[in-house]
């Protein structure tokens, strides 16, 4: 793939908010690899400071950082800049359990399990940013609390 410096495109950038350094390093070479720019945040308050980027086309969020599941605050600051912010959750967490819940974070959004699912990462990235890019959301995926 060629460089954006020498076709004059911008490449899509991905904010990687991951604390484990193999991981994020994997999520990089995975999303570099199709056509991504990537930035990183290894703690909420890096991500936040990203936050306001806007460039950002996509954020693939960890919802357990350091001793503190601070995903969700991640997210929702994320899109209160950017509504529609296409991001993919990748978490030990199961999806029943209370500090995975998504309610109430917006669309859309993607959750992975950790470590396996950074196969499906690109996939993921993709589909959400296509869900944007559309307006293409399962219905049967909205609820009440996704619109707060």
């Amino acid at each position: 793939m060629q460089d954006s410096s020498t076709t004059g495109r911008r490449r899509p950038l991905a904010l990687i908010v991951e604390d484990e350094a193999l991981l994020a390093l994997l999520a990089d070479g995975l999303l570099a690899a199709e056509g991504f720019d990537t930035i990183f945040a290894a703690h909420e308050a890096e991500a936040m400071a990203h936050a306001a980027a806007d460039r950002i086309a996509v954020a693939v969020v960890n919802l357990h950082l350091g001793d503190d599941v601070a995903g969700q605050r991640v997210i929702r600051t994320l899109r209160q800049h950017a509504p529609n912010l296409p991001v993919v959750v990748i978490t030990g967490f199961d999806g029943d359990a209370p500090e995975a819940d998504l309610r109430g974070l917006g669309w859309p959004t993607v959750r992975l399990h950790k470590p396996g699912g950074y196969d499906e990462l690109v996939p993921a990235v993709l589909d959400v940013m296509e869900q944007v890019r559309t307006g293409a959301w399962p219905e049967e995926w909205r609820r009440d609390t996704d619109y707060i």
